[in-house]
């Protein structure tokens, strides 16, 4: 299978789950944002990686509420790509990739400080 193909498809059920997430009227849900998908070689498994904005402290309530409409996203997925076999079976996982770029930027921010208090400059010998 090629790699254009298998991107087609990540790309395509990104979009769709996207669009579903925002159409629903559960706000913990909209404040769901898929942030990329992984499928299997195959093409009968797709990891869906999202994250939260707004609702950080609500998690674990969002994780619960995602796997109980797996089968509801799945289905509507499947309504929309209609062109496919076979729709893959979706597993969510929280992506901590944003969550980590955030801790990133906060040390940065805090070494720059430090130095600035030092007298001395980012950049200068």
């Amino acid at each position: 299978m090629s790699e254009l193909r298998k991107h087609k498809i990540e790309s395509a059920i990104l979009r769709e789950i996207s669009t579903y997430m925002h159409s629903l009227d559960d706000p913990l849900l909209k404040s769901v944002t898929i942030t990329h998908v992984e499928m299997s070689e195959d093409l009968r498994y797709a990891k869906v990686f999202y994250t939260i904005i707004g609702h950080e402290n609500e998690e674990e309530e969002i994780k619960q509420r995602l796997i109980k409409a797996t089968r509801r996203i799945q289905r509507d997925v499947a309504q929309r790509l209609k062109n496919m076999k076979f729709v893959p079976l979706l597993n969510f996982h929280f992506d901590l990739s944003i969550q980590k770029g955030n801790r990133v930027l906060e040390i940065l921010d805090k070494v720059e400080k430090e130095l600035k208090e030092k007298g001395e400059e980012s950049g200068e010998s």
